[in-house]
């Protein structure tokens, strides 16, 4: 990559290092690992529900990624006495710890060729468990994140923007934590159709051919980065909450077609 790509990336790179380094580092970690996982897989012919072993660490690293990167940012928005309060403490390492420990045992689990996920060994069964408590773990550290953010927000920063931040940290904690704890209800993601992944197209793998919850999911989580990216583009705080809205419609709205076992694509 040449260095010209690469320079307009840096002074965002720095300043998610000067906003809040651990999460920025932790970001780094995980796109790392997401490489290492990529590599893996061209050399690896193990699989798990149809697809390669490293799928499955591999997404949720590259989620990891801009999770990590994404509240590191809104770090700066926060008020600059607030930062280092205890409600940011508790969503900081809260957050590391949660976020290190299942994306840990997901590519473990990958190393070991089994399951992490809806696993039915004694010990794959116990650490699923575990890895749900940590899933509401984050969404609920990004939500309060969000309310601290809209409550906190740092006044120099304009109104729309601070509200851009957390209603999408806010939305994406909820909509990401009902979803999620409905795949997990679900025992599974899918909704009518094939169970295997083997078909599917990458890099999601969203079923072709019934309903798919983890559409919804991803959608819900992304409300963090889509918000944000309205107010980018000039939107005033009345269009925010519209926005807010809306994104929330679309995600109950594929939810909804899960549901009903309607497929993301034919």
């Amino acid at each position: 990559m040449s260095a010209h790509v690469l320079r307009p990336a840096t002074p965002i790179l720095a300043e998610l290092a000067a906003r809040q380094p651990l999460l920025a580092r932790a970001g780094w970690a995980m796109l790392w690992l997401l490489l290492a996982c990529l590599v893996a897989m061209a050399f690896d012919p193990r699989s798990v529900n149809g697809v390669s072993v490293w799928v499955k660490p591999a997404k949720f690293a590259a989620s990891f990624v801009a999770w990590f990167w994404t509240l590191a940012w809104a770090w700066g928005v926060l008020a600059p006495a607030v930062r280092d309060g205890w409600a940011a403490r508790a969503v900081l390492w809260g957050t590391l710890g949660a976020g290190l420990f299942e994306q840990g045992w997901i590519t473990l689990r990958a190393l070991l060729g089994q399951p992490s996920h809806f696993a039915t060994d004694p010990l794959g069964g116990v650490m699923y468990g575990l890895m749900g408590l940590a899933a509401v773990l984050l969404v609920a550290l990004a939500a309060l994140l969000g309310a601290l953010v809209l409550r906190h927000g740092d006044l120099a920063r304009p109104r729309a923007w601070r509200h851009a931040v957390g209603l999408g940290l806010i939305v994406g904690g909820a909509i990401g934590g009902f979803t999620g704890a409905s795949i997990s209800a679900h025992q599974t993601p899918h909704v009518g159709g094939v169970l295997s992944d083997a078909a599917n197209f990458p890099p999601f793998f969203w079923s072709r051919d019934g309903g798919d919850l983890r559409v919804a999911h991803f959608l819900g989580i992304h409300a963090m980065q889509a918000l944000p990216a309205i107010a980018l583009l000039g939107a005033g705080t009345g269009m925010v909450w519209l926005g807010a809205a809306g994104w929330t419609a679309l995600s109950l709205g594929a939810y909804a077609l899960a549901l009903a076992g309607v497929p993301v694509s034919p």
